[in-house]
């Protein structure tokens, strides 16, 4: 069996949702995802909590990127986030810095 993580509940709600653009308050994440738990209020406080990178994995990235997802917008003011599906593509190329 695998090893649960602490945000494979948003992993889950949004691969259940069909691949349509995703719009959540905080509170809704907080008693519809995390029953047991909170976020951590530095997502309430700080926009880079809410970057789209694997590299921190105490945050929660991890778990809309695995579900093909990715967050477009954040109104820590409002307490929201929307997430969209990503979009795929075979010729993506890296830009030369």
């Amino acid at each position: 069996m695998a090893h649960k993580r602490k945000y494979d509940a948003i992993t889950t709600y949004l691969k259940n949702n069909g691949g349509h653009q995703v719009t959540l308050t905080f509170t809704q994440i907080d008693e519809l995802v995390f029953p047991a738990r909170a976020l951590p209020k530095t997502a309430r406080t700080n926009v880079d909590w809410w970057a789209n990178n694997y590299r921190y994995p105490e945050k929660g990235a991890y778990a809309w990127l695995n579900a093909n997802y990715e967050v477009v917008s954040v109104n820590l003011e409002k307490e929201f986030v929307i997430f969209q599906p990503l979009l795929k593509s075979n010729n993506w190329i890296r830009p030369i810095k």
